[in-house]
């Protein structure tokens, strides 16, 4: 059986990306369901967690995560997890994978060196990376709004030396940007091709669920945090883990597009109100982060947890969902 996995959350019937994911070899699609989700979802080749299934393999977790919420997609990691996962690649059901994503994933993964790529820094700790793929004008969902017209948010070359530790691959066409830039612009984006940038310790860029490879050190970072809404709790999670990353001595890489967007229907403005607390909190939540204490990645991802409920950005509830998530994932 497959140790490596592609993990994704769906309500939809099977979509064109979850066929194209089907077909990597040597990979194993798991589609995480929710109450929404068709009845009779099936896929050849792809593992479907039912609500029901979630329910009877990991009880009371899958019971403490609310239904119909991006939340429920944590089910997913917790199997793959328990399987003997190597390797988790986390995307969406309206991400379609390139025809050369299965070797470009497969070329990271694989890659002996995890140093030798270009590093970026800023002096405001906020990196654009929109801006170093070519996108002017144009910026990542959770990237501080007070920032995007901050010539420091285009970065200067970075010093550190810590190697990746996971790959946040962007994605082209409709890629993740927040509902404030859709609702002004919203014209198709293509990022740059071959490029692949380090994030030096103190500079932040959001961090999303679309398209990102997590390495097993990494796998206590995937946690989801409950209590903030769908378009938050992803970013809110990136936040965590670059914060994390750093104290474990590694960092994120952001690699060219393997993946095109064609997104599902949203309400735009609806996510404008989900996106406030993003809006108005992600600098605060970052600098609070860099004072996470730990010895390993849970215990840094217990930290963080507990910093960010003292402010009441999360429900204290997180501590002990994050225990469950371990338990059932068997770490």
């Amino acid at each position: 059986m497959s140790t490596k996995f592609v993990i994704i959350t769906s309500i939809n019937a099977p979509s064109m990306a979850i066929s194209k994911f089907s077909k990597w070899v040597g990979w194993q699609v798991v589609v995480v369901g929710d109450r929404k989700s068709p009845a009779e979802w099936k896929f050849d080749g792809v593992k479907y967690l039912s609500i029901a299934e979630q329910n009877e393999e990991f009880g009371l977790f899958s019971k403490s995560i609310p239904e119909n919420t991006y939340t429920r997609k944590m089910i997913g990691y917790a199997y793959a997890m328990r399987l003997g996962a190597t390797a988790i690649f986390e995307s969406d059901d309206d991400n379609l994978p390139y025809a050369d994503a299965f070797d470009k994933v497969e070329a990271l993964l694989n890659a002996t060196d995890r140093n030798s790529v270009e590093r970026l820094r800023s002096d405001i700790g906020w990196l654009n990376i929109y801006n170093r793929f070519g996108a002017t004008n144009c910026w990542p969902r959770g990237f501080p709004l007070q920032f995007i017209k901050d010539p420091a948010s285009n970065g200067v070359r970075g010093v550190d030396t810590k190697p990746w530790g996971a790959v946040q691959f962007l994605a082209d066409e409709d890629p993740d940007v927040d509902a404030l830039y859709r609702m002004i612009n919203g014209n198709p984006v293509y990022f740059a091709r071959d490029k692949q940038y380090i994030l030096d310790e103190g500079t932040y860029c959001p961090i999303n669920s679309q398209a990102t490879l997590w390495l097993p050190e990494t796998f206590p970072l995937l946690f989801l945090p409950q209590g903030v809404p769908d378009r938050v709790t992803d970013i809110l999670r990136g936040y965590i883990a670059l914060a994390c990353l750093w104290k474990m001595g590694k960092s994120m890489t952001f690699a060219s597009p393997v993946v095109y967007q064609e997104r599902n229907a949203h309400n735009l403005f609806n996510d404008f109100q989900q996106e406030m607390l993003l809006y108005n909190n992600a600098h605060i939540w970052a600098n609070l982060l860099l004072e996470i204490e730990g010895n390993c990645a849970s215990d840094l991802y217990i930290s963080a947890l507990q910093k960010l409920s003292m402010v009441n950005a999360i429900p204290v509830q997180n501590i002990e969902a994050y225990e469950m998530f371990l338990k059932s994932a068997g770490l």
